[in-house]
């Protein structure tokens, strides 16, 4: 079995009262730990399972809001955690000798959202706003500059005492990345009908890192990936390094669901656009295989594969309408920064990286985050028999999904992977 699978040392698990007066270390009590993250979700999230015979339930006592402070050795490198605060009790069950339950524990932020509110305006650059709400609203420095990243699109909104995470997710949809080659639209807010160009959708999400505002054409840029892992079959031979970038086991969640694809919009839609300044319409059509071609992806095809009739034949219809007034500039013609035409973008986009879902579960590996980029390979079958690597399933991958199980003998990791394209880029393109 692969070292990173069995090798596991707590160096001290702590848990820490609401007066910050009582601290136990639970190092003893502790059966398993599941880390998670998710490319969807604002916070990082955990879980453990508790056993012990000194009533720490009651003795510490355990009421929601303490801390723990985690520290464990692994094959992979040093897995630690200070800021993680105890939301929920579950299962509790005391017996005559034991008491048995599960910690579910989230990240400070998560709690702070729930007693903070955005009550001012916010206008400039997306990333800007961001950045704002993070250090203002949520109060937190949980990140780095270089993950919040810079939009091309300018967006004037009030928060409506909205809570910051809330708000943080609802800006992905409305923001432009920097990166994207084209944008915007080739006609002018008048009566006429034009194209919609480019790609539009930012994600916010926590990892590791630390809170990350990323747009999905820089995730998914074509870039090699730190990690590469590779099915087998089965990891033999013990102790040797190899094994440890070994998939163990994987299953295809989701391949393609063209009826979805199309309900959503995601080939081609219109947006009807009613300016309400000066009571003109405009249409507005966008076909995501001509603007793909454009814009990064992670496998090597070069457009979406679907047929002439469905790439260019409308299945959705949008209509918005001008957000002049109160955010407007002096002279009040301006909208307050939103491209007319970016809830179509970003529908498209979206739902294009959500195309492919793959599972994989691979030996412990802590230096992996959701967001990043890795490529697994898989080998293609032939008469029951494995010659080549299957070009089309293999390549680079985004983690979308992460979960990392710590346990006595058991420490995993199980990655749910996105991409948007199929085609092999990586090592063996």
């Amino acid at each position: 079995m692969a070292e990173a699978v069995s090798g596991l040392q707590y160096r001290s698990v702590v848990l820490q009262s609401l007066d910050g007066d009582n601290a136990f270390d639970i190092s003893n009590a502790v059966l398993s730990v599941d880390y998670f993250e998710d490319i969807l979700e604002p916070c990082v999230t955990m879980t453990m399972q508790i056993t012990n015979a000194y009533g720490l339930f009651n003795g510490l006592p355990i009421r929601g809001g303490e801390r723990l402070f985690l520290e464990a050795e692994t094959a992979s490198g040093e897995f630690a955690v200070d800021q993680m605060y105890v939301y929920k009790v579950s299962g509790l069950e005391a017996e005559k000798t034991s008491e048995n339950f599960t910690l579910h524990l989230v990240s400070r932020e998560f709690l702070t959202n729930e007693t903070a509110r955005c009550a001012t305006k916010y206008s400039g650059k997306v990333n800007q706003s961001v950045i704002k709400i993070l250090r203002e609203d949520l109060k937190t420095t949980n990140f780095k500059s270089e993950n919040i990243e810079e939009t091309s699109n300018t967006f004037s909104f009030i928060g409506n005492m909205k809570k910051p995470l809330h708000v943080l997710q609802w800006l992905g949809p409305k923001s432009v990345s920097a990166v994207t080659k084209k944008t915007g639209t080739d006609g002018k807010d008048k009566t006429e009908q034009g194209l919609a160009k480019g790609t539009a959708g930012f994600l916010f999400y926590e990892n590791k890192d630390g809170f990350n505002f990323r747009s999905i054409d820089k995730i998914v840029t074509k870039t090699e990936s730190k990690y590469n892992y590779k099915y087998n079959g089965k990891v033999i031979e013990a102790g040797n390094i190899e094994n440890n970038f070994s998939i163990l086991n994987y299953f295809f969640e989701k391949n393609i669901d063209l009826r979805k694809a199309l309900r959503v919009g995601m080939y081609a839609n219109k947006t009807y656009f009613y300016n309400r300044e000066n009571h003109t319409f405009s249409i507005y059509d966008y076909y995501l295989q001509d603007e793909i071609k454009n814009a990064s992806q992670l496998g090597n095809q070069e457009s979406i594969v679907v047929s002439e009739a469905l790439g260019k034949s409308f299945s959705r219809i949008m209509v918005r309408t001008s957000d002049h007034g109160v955010l407007s500039p002096a002279g009040g013609t301006a909208q307050s920064g939103r491209d007319i035409s970016d809830q179509a973008k970003a529908y498209s986009r979206y739902n294009l990286l959500f195309t492919q879902a793959l599972n994989i579960l691979i030996p412990c590996n802590i230096n992996l985050k959701v967001g990043d980029i890795i490529y697994c390979e898989f080998p293609e079958m032939n008469s029951g028999k494995t010659r080549e690597i299957d070009s089309e399933t293999s390549g680079n991958y985004v983690i979308r999904e992460l979960r990392h199980h710590f346990s006595a003998q058991q420490n995993t990791t199980s990655l749910k992977l996105m991409r948007d394209s199929y085609g092999v880029y990586g090592p063996n393109q």
